[in-house]
């Protein structure tokens, strides 16, 4: 079993800025929440939001579906050597990019988080976000298609992924370019929803990657909340604790 992070790692980080050698990005919506082992990652360009507007995947026509292939997510491990953090990727809504996801860690302070890319050449910024600490886990529903909650204070996400595997390719659009629009819509249907917990207990989803589940109920918060309340045989449900 992996080991577990440092302790300050875990919580919600909400990226403030992306710096590349081409881009500077303090626009898209990016949260990170990271339990003790368990990662999982939601990126929302800023501007998927004017080209997706449709009510469900079934909905969506070539432009929207091109929309929402621009999003980024994903979830796995974590391991921390030092300084060097490693996202060991279990899912990814885009395709193998080829490169190992490690960045260079540095605290400026508890809650505010610089990072320097390894294989690539970026910066960033993270910032913890209030209530994000407290109770924290990780769950797994097994299955053919697994489905994953990871949950740190008042905010879970959950991740469920297409049903196929991408080979390596450039992005997720470039493989929508040589394909019908169901077949798109196959390739874009992996689910990655931010939530938070309100004071009456309800899980409500501030993000996601079908922005038609945005305001609405976290699917699963019945698992989450009975996973956190120890009162559910969960292996009776197919779901398991990951840690």
């Amino acid at each position: 079993m992996n080991a577990q992070v440092p302790p300050g790692y875990v919580g919600l980080w909400k990226r403030t800025l992306l710096r590349t050698p081409t881009v500077v990005d303090t626009a898209s919506t990016v949260y990170w929440l990271q339990t003790p082992r368990w990662h999982s990652d939601i990126r929302i360009p800023a501007s998927r939001n004017a080209h997706a507007t449709a009510g469900s995947l079934a909905e969506a026509d070539r432009s929207c579906l091109d929309a929402l292939a621009g999003q980024q997510g994903f979830a796995g491990v974590t391991v921390v050597e030092g300084d060097l953090c490693r996202w060991e990727r279990r899912v990814d809504f885009q395709p193998p990019s080829g490169f190992n996801d490690v960045g260079r860690m540095e605290f400026e302070t508890p809650d505010l988080m610089r990072e320097y890319g390894v294989e690539q050449d970026y910066f960033e910024i993270w910032e913890r976000v209030s209530g994000s600490t407290g109770q924290s886990l990780a769950l797994e529903k097994e299955g053919e298609i697994p489905v994953y909650l990871t949950l740190t204070g008042e905010f879970a996400m959950r991740v469920r992924p297409r049903r196929s595997r991408l080979g390596p390719a450039t992005s997720l659009r470039s493989w929508l370019g040589s394909v019908d629009e169901d077949e798109a819509r196959a390739l874009v249907d992996f689910e990655i929803s931010l939530a938070q917990r309100s004071r009456e207990g309800v899980w409500r989803v501030l993000y996601s990657t079908f922005p038609w589940l945005e305001g609405r109920s976290l699917a699963d918060a019945d698992v989450l909340d009975a996973a956190v309340a120890g009162g559910l045989e969960l292996h009776a449900r197919h779901w398991r604790v990951l840690g």
